[in-house]
């Protein structure tokens, strides 16, 4: 594990991560792997900016194979509504991104990324962008308890949706897995989240 601290910002990088990047750089020659890196750093980079404006300063940023964890200091709970403009401002900046790029070079694989990215972290899973946002609204409305349980089985049906959608697409093509195996990272991460 790498560790660092910058302007009392803890950050974390497991070691399978630079790894995991090594070796797709270095068998990959269609740049497809570089730019989705770019395209998700700058997700990134709209979560940060909208904490930085929010005021809501992270204690701890730990980067792994799965994604990026942030975690704020104890006793610095930022309202519901500042929580749902974190979550939404890294979809919104690939978006963005997406519409810029389709305008000024028109729709190419690179704006496709961007666009890809931002509607995939807006599904209403818990362990993406569009769960948390979901979780801060009723949160607000129902309490965090009942919530969290809501958000489990919006996320459940969800899951069950890319799944099938990902064994049919695997039947009729006969080798794309991308949306099965999307399904098992997501599944994963939801059941990781509830540990």
């Amino acid at each position: 594990m790498l560790k660092a601290e910058i302007c009392g910002i803890k950050f974390r990088m497991g070691l399978l991560f630079p790894a995991v990047l090594v070796i797709l750089f270095a068998f990959d020659d269609t740049g497809i792997p570089a730019w989705c890196l770019a395209a998700s750093a700058m997700h990134e980079a709209g979560h940060f900016m909208a904490m930085y404006l929010l005021g809501c300063k992270p204690s701890l940023i730990s980067i792994g194979m799965f994604g990026i964890r942030v975690e704020q200091p104890a006793g610095n709970n930022a309202s519901f509504a500042k929580s749902m403009a974190i979550s939404l401002a890294g979809p919104a900046v690939n978006l963005i991104c997406f519409a810029v790029l389709a305008a000024a070079t028109g729709i190419n694989y690179v704006a496709l990324i961007h666009l890809a990215i931002g509607v995939f972290n807006l599904l209403p899973m818990e362990y993406l962008d569009g769960g948390q946002f979901l979780y801060f609204q009723l949160a607000g409305r129902l309490g965090e308890e009942r919530a969290d349980r809501i958000c489990f089985y919006i996320s459940l049906v969800v899951l069950a949706l890319i799944a099938t959608a990902g064994f049919f697409l695997l039947i009729r093509s006969g080798h794309n897995f991308t949306l099965l195996g999307l399904s098992v990272y997501l599944g994963l991460m939801t059941l990781l989240k509830r540990k």
